[in-house]
């Protein structure tokens, strides 16, 4: 059964703000219902200054994407990689005790950079142990490291996750409402994912000393990006600081660009085409699903083992509610 979102225009800033996300979860903007949650987000409109970057164009350095699963992570990938001119390695060549299948993606670029790509925070933090000794037995290791991890309401993000497996068969948009409705709530139901859609996002926060996730949401309040460099000192991620970016802060992704670039010199958010334009007959019943929501009973099951899923869907909430 639908759960009802509050009243009809509540309802219609949700579809309308919703962002889509592509296979290998890149980045899909729709239409204008951020910026509205923007202005209520921002005490002041941020001005374009200059800023010293973390990594600099002269500077050798590590990025490391680490992020949830439908949360931009093809998109962050994509900006740095093409905005550096990086090219795709295989993992092997840092060693023998490479996994067969690390589930990390891997880039050499220009300046003595590397960047690395992954969902998984343990694994990622594993990989990043085997490359730190790789690099420092050959005397190449980088001074400077960046790790970056992105946030997204997770009533946008859980049905864009349920979608895409779907999309090569459901794009014709032949389904009607009722059907992807009732599947989708198959999929709530029964599915594990739902509730880890939160999951990468507090680990990340947690590797760099931050607990409490609705603070950590507060510290984007002004600028739609916050910097964290408190990592733990005996953990994968010492020597490195943290940007924390939210996908869905303002429309024209102003906020990822000045983020990014103030992370690494030269870096802005490269959009990638909205999920109506890729599937244009499937955009209702993709906004269908949005206007959906998640029911309390869900959202309870899953906080049972994952309790920031519901931090997180409430701040989101409570922003909507101020719209």
């Amino acid at each position: 059964m639908a759960q009802q979102q509050g009243t009809a225009k509540k309802s219609a800033a949700r579809t309308a703000g919703c962002l889509s996300l592509m296979a290998a979860g890149a980045l899909l903007l729709s239409n204008d219902a951020t910026t509205d949650i923007s202005r209520v987000l921002r005490t002041e409109t941020s001005s374009e200054k200059a800023v010293e970057h973390k990594i600099g164009k002269e500077d050798s350095g590590v990025i490391w994407i680490v992020n949830q699963p439908k949360c931009g992570t093809g998109s962050l990938e994509q900006s740095v990689h093409k905005n550096l001119g990086c090219a795709q390695r295989d993992g092997a060549t840092f060693g023998d005790a490479m996994p067969a299948k690390p589930r990390t993606r891997f880039f050499d670029c220009p300046g003595e950079k590397k960047l690395f790509r992954s969902h998984w925070p343990e694994t990622a933090g594993d990989i990043k142990k085997i490359v730190d000794a790789h690099m420092e037995s050959k005397g190449s290791k980088p001074e400077k490291c960046i790790v970056i991890t992105a946030v997204r309401n997770p009533e946008l993000s859980i049905p864009s996750r349920f979608f895409e497996p779907h999309k090569r068969d459901w794009c014709d948009g032949e389904q009607s409402k009722e059907f992807v409705t009732e599947e989708y709530e198959k999929y709530l139901e029964s599915s594990g994912d739902p509730a880890m859609q939160a999951d990468t996002t507090a680990q990340m926060l947690k590797a760099f000393g931050v607990t409490d996730i609705v603070k950590a949401m507060e510290r984007l309040t002004d600028t739609g990006y916050a910097f964290f460099d408190e990592p733990e000192e005996d953990g994968p991620w010492a020597g490195c600081e943290l940007l924390f970016l939210q996908i869905d802060y303002e429309e024209n992704n102003k906020n990822l660009d000045r983020g990014l670039d103030h992370a690494v010199e030269g870096v802005t958010m490269l959009q990638n085409m909205k999920r109506e334009e890729q599937c244009p007959m499937a955009a209702d019943n993709y906004h269908t699903l949005i206007e959906h929501g998640v029911a309390e009973h869900h959202i309870d099951r899953y906080s049972e083992s994952n309790p920031e899923i519901r931090e997180l869907i409430t701040y989101y909430r409570n922003v909507e509610a101020r719209v």
